[in-house]
This record gives C-alpha cells, sequence and structure tokens, in this order.
C-alpha cells in the first residue's frame, strides 16, 4: 500500500489535554496528584498501531527511536525509526518469522502490541501471537542481539496465555523503584463472551518467567467502553502511586478512546478518574489509543498513541494510522 507522509500538525485533547486532578486516592492524602499532557502532534502517516517507542543510545552520543507496531502486512511487527521525533521512516518488519508454536497467519492479522526492553547483552520483545494448539492469542516472548531484530522465540511455547479467560494479549512492561520489572496484560475475554479485564504480575530478573502472583487492576465497567478495555500502560505519578492509560471501546469505530485510571501501587488496587475517556475522537483526531510512555534522550517523558487518518466507511475505519506524540508535562 502506497502511503503519503503528512506535514506535523497539532491534534486536540479533551480539555486542551490538561487530564485532570484526581481528588481523595493519592497515597498523600493532602495533595492529589495530577497529570497534565502537551497538545499532541501527528507525527509519521506510517500506518503504525499500538505503537511503542524504544530509545536506543548508541556510543557516538546519539540516540535514535525505534517504534514497534501492531501488524501490517505484510510486517508481523512493523518498525519504524527516527533521530529527532520529527522525521520517521519504516524500516522492516521486527519480527519476520512467527514462533513454531504459532498459529499460521496468512493475512498477518494476528500479531499485536509489541513492548520491548533492554538486557545486559540483548533485547526482549513481548508481544501478541495466535497459539494453535488453542486459538487462542498469547504474549510471546522474544529475544534479539539488536534492538531492531529480527527477534525470535525465546521460551518454545507462550510466556503467557490465560487460555480459560480468551487468552492474553497487549503486554507492557513497567519497572518499579527497586528494578523490578512487571508485566502487564489484557485478557482477551472479548473473543468469546468472558469478562475482560487489566492485569499485572512481576516478572523474574532474566524477563522470561511470572512470579507471584497475578492482580487484576481493571475491568471494562464504563458504558463508553463498550465491553472492551485493553492496552494498558502505567507510568509513575510524581506524588506517590501510579497512572494507568487504557483503550476502551472496537479500536476500528469512532467510539474508541482512552481511559486514564489512578492505581496505589503497581498491583493496585486502581480506580478510574472519571466516567469517560480522557482522549476521544475530536477534529483531527480519531479514534485516539494505544496509549504507551517513553523517555527521550534528554529525560522528556512522551505519550505517542494512534489516530486514524482516513474518513471511515460505514461506520468503520480500514486506514491509515498515525503516529502521535504529547509531552507528559507533570504526572
Amino acid at each position: 500500500m502506497r502511503r503519503r507522509h503528512r506535514q506535523v500538525r497539532a491534534l486536540s485533547f479533551i480539555g486542551a489535554l490538561s487530564l485532570l486532578s484526581l481528588a481523595g486516592c493519592s497515597a498523600n492524602r493532602t495533595t492529589a496528584p495530577n497529570l497534565k499532557l502537551d497538545r499532541a502532534r501527528d507525527v509519521f502517516d506510517g500506518d503504525i498501531g499500538d505503537p511503542f517507542v524504544l530509545p536506543v543510545a548508541s556510543a557516538q552520543k546519539t540516540t535514535q527511536y525505534l517504534v514497534f507496531g501492531t501488524n501490517d502486512d505484510p510486517a508481523h511487527v512493523p518498525l519504524g525509526r527516527s533521530f529527532d521525533l520529527v522525521h520517521w521512516q519504516r524500516i522492516g518488519d521486527a519480527m519476520p518469522e512467527l514462533p513454531s508454536w504459532a498459529a499460521p497467519d496468512p493475512t498477518n492479522s494476528l500479531t499485536w502490541a509489541p513492548a520491548v526492553v533492554q538486557r545486559a547483552h540483548d533485547y526482549l520483545m513481548y508481544v501478541t501471537v495466535p497459539e494453535q494448539a488453542s486459538g487462542r492469542e498469547c504474549v510471546a516472548a522474544t529475544v534479539a542481539t539488536a534492538p531492531e531484530g529480527p527477534y525470535h522465540d525465546a521460551l518454545g511455547g507462550p510466556l503467557l496465555c490465560q487460555r480459560e479467560l480468551g487468552g492474553s494479549i497487549d503486554p507492557t512492561i513497567v519497572t518499579d523503584a527497586g528494578g523490578t520489572r512487571h508485566l502487564l496484560w489484557k485478557n482477551n475475554g472479548n473473543c468469546c463472551g468472558l469478562p475482560v479485564g487489566i492485569w499485572e504480575q512481576p516478572l523474574a530478573p532474566d524477563g522470561l518467567h511470572l512470579v507471584g502472583s497475578a492482580q487484576r487492576l481493571l475491568v471494562a465497567d464504563q458504558p463508553w467502553e463498550g465491553g472492551v478495555i485493553e492496552e494498558p500502560a502505567l507510568l509513575p505519578a510524581s506524588r506517590g502511586g501510579w497512572w494507568l492509560f487504557y483503550s476502551g471501546n472496537a479500536w476500528d469505530v469512532a467510539a474508541y478512546g482512552t481511559g486514564l485510571a489512578y492505581c496505589r501501587s503497581i498491583q493496585g488496587p486502581c480506580r478510574k478518574t472519571k466516567s469517560g475517556p480522557v482522549l476521544q475522537t475530536a477534529p483531527g483526531q480519531a479514534s485516539p489509543g494505544g496509549l504507551e510512555t517513553f523517555i527521550d534522550a534528554h529525560g522528556t517523558r512522551w505519550a505517542v498513541f494512534a489516530t486514524w487518518n482516513r474518513p471511515a466507511r460505514n461506520g468503520r475505519f480500514y486506514c491509515c494510522r498515525s503516529l502521535d506524540l504529547a509531552r507528559v508535562k507533570s504526572s
């Protein structure tokens, strides 16, 4: 598919992206935490959904920013690169071969929502992959010696798959103050009429095994979500606790948006901050979702998410998605 690159443009957010102050659930009872995002910019018409940005520093003291996304035929994990967060280009497929345990995916439509972390001498990518044996979507752990890949299966089977809950999808990673990494994900109950939730569980130091017990942080319980919550992203709140972004509703309709919860700890409890999305469809901003955050070479935290940039047909979007960035001004 041919794609055109557009000039960077500003996007409007709800409340000019001053998200809110949440009273009553701060770790500090006298001062409520608040979160503000700057106005967003559409920086790349590269059709990369569920974007995850990995900053990679080089020995020459330059930083490249790699963006990984949900499948875009023929790529299982489409990959883009920027050196300045303004100019981007597609550079290939981070995972050309699916794991041996994966189901066939001839249309490249079943590999979703990657998240990448660096280890001492290599890189791990967690990504949603269809399991042939169960027919469920599961979380794979893959490894590569270079940040761009190619990534290969690290375990010979899924890292995580709640088959009795519809499978497990949309992995992301957060690191606590002690250096322990935690996996967040969604149980894919939407596949088969089961309840849906956002979950958390600590990872072993090698990143290839889960330890402890899983904690359910959120459920789909607000009308705007349409029974769907997905794509968790957790970041620390400056006055204690954690902010939990998530997407709600069907990914290809205008009702898709981004919700926000406040968690007293990584393992909960969490409470949604309002009865509607904090990011929703607006002029120049269709279905903002799949939000993640990252910190650039200068110490600035950014939110990255996707929006549709072509008109809907019969109420659904089919093409294509833009990469949008907004500074996290306070948390």
